[in-house]
């Protein structure tokens, strides 16, 4: 018994592949987090162009009903995600000292899913604004 535990004491044979066992987890982690972080990054400037386009549309038409310019914000958004953001208007009439303008401030939200959401991370609820300022 002592010579079996003195020979595979010995045996360097297969040391490479106890390494790797242990560092895979940790890069295959390390590889999907960084994944996880570009795609949020991704999805954020998506939500702020589609809101910003939004406000666009809203400036150059604005006699346009409110669920025009929600359909066009989530046509904008990348990826399919579009049904997934909700939209809210706040209006403030006589903005900029002006009563014949009207500023509606656009809020588009998105919930975010981590692809790593077992280790615990969450989700994270991405908001962009962009302002109108509108004629009458």
């Amino acid at each position: 018994m002592t010579s079996l535990m003195t020979r595979l004491a010995g045996d360097r044979r297969g040391g490479a592949v106890l390494e790797f066992a242990v560092i895979l987890p940790l890069m295959l982690i390390l590889f999907v987090g960084g994944l996880d972080v570009g795609r949020l990054f991704y999805v954020r400037q998506g939500l702020e162009y589609a809101t910003e386009e939004a406000a666009r549309y809203y400036m150059l038409n604005p006699t346009t009903a409110e669920s025009n310019v929600t359909v066009l914000l989530k046509s904008k958004m990348p990826g399919g995600m579009g049904p997934s953001v909700t939209v809210t208007y706040a209006d403030t009439a006589n903005c900029n000292s002006n009563s014949a303008v009207t500023c509606t401030t656009i809020t588009a939200k998105y919930m975010f899913g981590f692809a790593v959401g077992y280790l615990g991370i969450g989700a994270q609820n991405l908001r962009a604004t962009a302002k109108a300022v509108r004629y009458s």
